[in-house]
């Protein structure tokens, strides 16, 4: 079994780690109370590590596992932190091993029986699953978010993989193997950026990075037509936000 984001990911994974937006720590902190203890903390499909920094904050030590080995080369290392290289469906993790299972903006790459009797076998009794992403980011500016859409769900289309429907469903379908919480409303992820950063976010998205191994570069020119509707000529920096979403609930078996 591959999981078809490695090369895709890795690919882009300077930018990726230096342009991915990182998620609200309230999250990270109810996340943690609801875990039988803070030893251990399984971040899989961690990518350059954006969220297992932050889980270090909360847990003895953070097991963080990705499938592409250039995206671990990228992340920040941390005593708490132990980062390898493995699949979602054979993590080399003890059974038994883990207080909670985090994946973050991943899990829609590899969600299925496979990951689900993976996450079974390594999970204490009560431990506690969350899948978090975030939803398309959304500017103060009407005209600039006018063409962000468009270069989304037009310019794009033909280049987004199937599996990025599970992201703007909110992960609802897929299976969770375990009793679901209610998820946290109402909380965002928010930048202040220049037109630059989000050029650098934007370049990181899976179907650009598709487009541009087929030929296809459509970033230039989407970039050129906001810089000349952005304030001071895409220096000026504007609030980005993400509508910040997922599943979460304790692991049954």
């Amino acid at each position: 079994m591959t999981d078809p984001a490695s090369e895709l990911f890795g690919a882009v994974s300077q930018a990726y780690a230096a342009h991915r937006p990182t998620y609200p720590d309230h999250f990270f902190t109810a996340f943690a109370e609801r875990c039988p203890s803070h030893q251990r903390v399984w971040d899989c499909g961690c990518g350059s590590g954006q969220a297992s920094l932050t889980l270090a904050q909360h847990f003895d030590q953070v097991l963080a596992t990705d499938a592409s080995g250039a995206q671990l080369e990228q992340a920040q290392p941390h005593p708490r932190i132990t980062y390898r290289q493995a699949s979602a469906w054979a993590s080399g993790l003890e059974a038994a091993s883990v207080d909670g299972v985090l994946v973050a903006a991943a899990v829609h790459w590899f969600a299925g029986d496979a990951f689900n009797t993976e996450v079974r076998r390594v999970a204490k009794a009560g431990a506690v699953m969350a899948w978090i992403g975030y939803l398309p980011l959304q500017l103060t500016s009407e005209v600039l978010q006018t063409c962000l859409n468009g270069f989304y769900a037009t310019t794009l289309e033909p280049w987004w993989p199937n599996e990025r429907r599970w992201v703007d469903q909110r992960y609802a379908g897929l299976p969770f193997p375990g009793e679901e919480w209610p998820f946290p409303q109402d909380l965002w992820i928010e930048r202040q950026w220049t037109l630059d950063d989000l050029a650098g976010y934007l370049g990181t998205w899976s179907a650009v990075e598709t487009a541009r191994r087929a030929g296809v570069d459509p970033l230039p020119e989407l970039v050129d037509t906001m810089r000349a509707l952005w304030p001071g000529h895409g220096r000026q920096r504007l609030l980005a936000r993400w509508p910040f979403m997922g599943r979460w609930g304790v692991i049954t078996r």
